[in-house]
Formats: C-alpha cells, sequence, structure tokens
C-alpha cells in the first residue's frame, strides 16, 4: 500500500511539473506568419517529396510560429517547457479535433500539405498539422486553443489580408529584390522576410506581427535564405504576376538542391 501511496505522489508532481509558473515563461516576442507559393516550392520539394497534384498559383499558408527576441525561433515545447504556462493540447488529439472540424476542407485549401499523396491527401494533410502544431502551435499564446490557433483568431483569419499580394509584389521581368521590397513598401505592407528557393525563385514570404495578433510589424530580418539575400538580387515569381517565368512545377525532383523548411 505504501508503494502504491508513493507512486501515486511521483505522478502528480510529475504532472504538476509540466505546468510553469508565470515568472519562469519566457516571453514570446512576435511571430511569423509564413506564406509559400506553390510553384517555387514544388519545383524544389525536400527528399523523398513531390507535388503530385499541380497546385494553383496563389499563396497558401505555411505556418504561424512564435519567435523569442532578436528573431530567435521558439524550440519546440517538449526542448522548452518556458515557453507557456499552461499544458498545451496533444498533438494526438489535435489530428482529432481537426479531423472533425466543418472548416477542415477550407484548411486542406487554404494551408496544404503541398506533398501530400493523392490518394492519403487528408491523412498527409493531417500530418502536417500534427507537425506544425508539435513545432510551433504547442509553444504559442494558444497553446491549448488548437482551434484558435489554426482557424479561429489566427492562421485562416489573417489569409483574406494578403488576397492582392501576388498584384502588390509588383513582380516584372528582371525584378530585384529591393523592387519588390519597395512595391510592398508602397502599398502600406510592413516590411516581410523574403526566402527563395536556390533558383531564386520566391518560395515564402514572411510577415511579422506582435502577441496580440493585430498590430503588424517590420521583420527584424527581411533577409530569409542563401539566395535573394541583397537587395540587387534577381529574384523570379514563376506563373506569377508580370509573367516573370512560366509554371513548371517539377514532379519528380529528388530535392537534392532545396531550401530546407523551417
Amino acid at each position: 500500500m505504501q508503494k502504491r501511496q508513493i507512486l501515486v505522489v511521483v505522478v502528480v508532481l510529475a504532472g504538476v511539473s509540466l505546468v510553469v509558473s508565470d515568472e519562469d515563461v519566457k516571453p514570446l516576442d512576435f511571430y511569423k506568419y509564413s506564406l509559400q507559393w506553390p510553384p517555387s516550392a514544388c519545383m524544389q520539394p525536400p527528399p523523398g517529396k513531390k507535388c503530385e497534384v499541380r497546385h494553383e498559383a496563389r499563396f497558401t499558408i505555411h505556418g504561424y510560429w512564435p519567435q523569442y527576441n532578436k528573431d530567435t525561433p521558439v524550440p519546440p515545447y517538449c526542448d522548452d517547457l518556458r515557453c507557456t504556462n499552461t499544458k498545451p493540447t496533444s498533438a494526438n488529439d489535435v489530428v482529432k479535433i481537426l479531423k472533425d472540424s466543418p472548416l477542415k476542407k477550407e484548411l486542406m485549401k487554404d494551408w496544404p500539405n503541398l506533398y501530400a499523396r493523392q490518394i492519403k491527401k487528408e491523412e498527409d494533410n493531417l500530418e502536417f498539422w500534427k507537425y506544425e502544431w508539435r513545432k510551433h502551435g504547442m509553444c504559442s499564446d494558444d497553446a491549448n486553443k488548437p482551434s484558435k490557433y489554426f482557424i479561429f483568431r489566427d492562421t485562416l483569419t489573417l489569409l483574406p489580408n494578403f488576397k492582392n499580394l501576388r498584384r502588390d509584389l509588383g513582380f516584372k521581368p528582371r525584378s530585384k529584390v529591393g523592387d519588390i521590397l519597395k512595391n510592398l513598401r508602397d502599398n502600406k505592407y510592413k516590411v516581410p522576410q523574403i526566402v527563395c528557393n536556390s533558383e531564386s525563385q520566391l518560395r515564402e514570404i514572411r510577415f511579422c506581427y506582435r502577441n496580440n495578433r493585430n498590430k503588424a510589424i517590420d521583420c527584424p530580418n527581411w533577409v530569409g535564405s542563401r539566395t535573394c539575400n541583397t537587395k540587387t538580387a534577381d529574384i523570379i515569381l514563376p506563373g506569377g504576376a508580370g509573367g516573370t517565368d512560366a509554371v513548371n512545377y517539377n514532379f519528380n525532383h529528388d530535392g537534392a538542391n532545396y531550401i530546407k523548411l523551417v
């Protein structure tokens, strides 16, 4: 009987240790809202992946990522419990919530796994969202409210703000990075972070928000890749506005030269 009581105490203490006090929480500074351009992402997919579906040429969501001061990514919850003072919803429970969500189809359209297998499209999308939650969502301000993180307050809700983004980027043949940044500034956008693939094609564009979600801010570092890293560098939007390049998906690329996704 005594051993059983000791075991119960240990289990209870272990559960308590998962909740960090307010004093111990390391405060988040801002979020990166990353939008990806499927033609560029499909040109250089990760190793072992390919785009089985020809995605339309429009921006879709890659993720919503909490950052510490000085543009330091918040580690996954399993590596740093100080990111939140609440016990996060588990990744497996998030899969159940999203699988039964009436907005699942909207998520698959606007926050898709670009490399989902056609015969297992729903399963692969759920795995993608599970990964994003485990790596980023569990350390967000909505660590125990995944519906807010994915849908109601954050990621899907922000997307309409960028309905004219492709036009506002103002791509033309032989555009330079500095031209694109100026076009965005002229159209009242805050400074984003630019990410290109190795072919100088815009792969992702990341916008930054303070913790209250409503205040867009300049990203502290507009360079996000080894290419397109100077304002005089060439930048291309394949299949995009301005006819800079034809859409040319590579469905069988081995991904040897891809730029790693966050």
